[in-house]
């Protein structure tokens, strides 16, 4: 028997399990600042912090473990959606990427999603089952991009990355099959950082500007003790977590002022193209997302937040979960409004 579909049965068995089994797995459920995980998304949070807390720098086996562990809660069975691999121009040699194209759908869009992981974890391997979920609920091809992995690779290297293959998929369009007209940029934490980066880097650029941005509870301040919720929360990230990851991305104090490596260090947010914002109710992150959404609505730009309460971080990437995988949707339904097929 394959140990991969075999490991995706046994998940599903697990994650169906009725709400009295969940309470005897994640029994301490605190309320904080009025936000409540159910039992279920409490163990998927344990469950990643681990790796996401560890105060080591990360080894090809941790980063393959972490991509298992998507793998298994990030899958969603019966989508329709076709995938192959292909490579992007870097400018540091070939970008692995993922194209994911829906079987039904004929006039596309394109998705640009650049996964999270706080720079130092995650790929396109991992990031799969979320990939073509949104490509599924979206109606819009995905490109999934690989980058440079820090402390290895750190600021700019990433950015340059996302920067090559958002600029790739607009001269290729006719290659890829999509509307040049309606290329978005979208990604969860580091990449919700890097895509909301990209994206107000390319706003004043006439031919590249995207149609959309959707940064999804995005690192977008340097300076963590500015939002209130750095303190609140402890799974699966804390605190510590979020500044180790943020030391390894940025390797000089310059670094965080370079609005390419953190956006609200931009003195002019007016050229942001369209943005929909997403945070979670019970992240470490969600102050300075809705921060980052105050300034734009302040600079004039197009933006909508969207809180999701009584989510972890990572919920995108958790569609095992029932509430994890509607919320998910309804980011999709945003992405499939603005750039899907019609």
């Amino acid at each position: 028997m394959n140990l991969d579909l075999a490991a995706r049965g046994a998940a599903r068995t697990l994650f169906s399990a009725p709400d009295p089994v969940w309470r005897l797995l994640a029994p301490i459920r605190p309320t904080i600042d009025g936000q409540r995980m159910t039992p279920r998304l409490q163990f998927l949070a344990n469950i990643g912090s681990h790796d996401l807390k560890a105060l080591r720098r990360p080894t090809p086996l941790k980063r393959k473990r972490m991509d298992v562990l998507m793998n298994l809660v990030g899958y969603v069975k019966g989508l329709d959606v076709a995938a192959k691999n292909l490579e992007v121009p870097g400018p540091a040699g070939p970008i692995s990427a993922r194209l994911y194209a829906p079987s039904t759908v004929e006039s596309s869009g394109l998705l640009i999603y650049v996964h999270g992981g706080g720079w130092h974890l995650g790929s396109t391997a991992g990031f799969d089952g979320l990939s073509r979920f949104l490509a599924d609920r979206g109606r819009t091809k995905v490109l999934s991009l690989n980058y440079r992995l820090a402390p290895e690779h750190p600021f700019p290297a990433a950015f340059d990355d996302v920067l090559a293959g958002f600029r790739f998929a607009v001269d290729q369009s006719s290659e890829l099959g999509v509307d040049p007209q309606r290329i978005a940029i979208a990604g969860d934490s580091a990449g919700g950082n890097l895509a909301a980066a990209v994206a107000l880097h390319l706003g004043d650029d006439e031919k590249y500007r995207p149609a959309l941005a959707v940064p999804i509870y995005p690192v977008v301040d340097a300076d963590v003790g500015n939002h209130r919720s750095i303190d609140l929360f402890h799974k699966p990230l804390d605190r510590g977590a979020v500044a180790r990851a943020i030391a390894w991305y940025g390797s000089r104090p310059s670094d965080f002022e370079d609005p390419r490596c953190f956006v609200m260090a931009a003195t002019d947010l007016s050229t942001m193209p369209p943005t929909y914002i997403a945070t979670a109710g019970m992240d470490v992150l969600r102050d300075q997302g809705e921060a980052f959404a105050e300034r734009l609505k302040d600079a004039d730009a197009d933006v909508t937040l969207r809180r999701f309460d009584n989510m972890p971080h990572g919920f995108v990437s958790m569609l095992v979960d029932p509430d994890a995988r509607a919320a998910t949707e309804e980011i999709a339904a945003v992405i499939r409004d603005r750039i899907g097929e019609r």
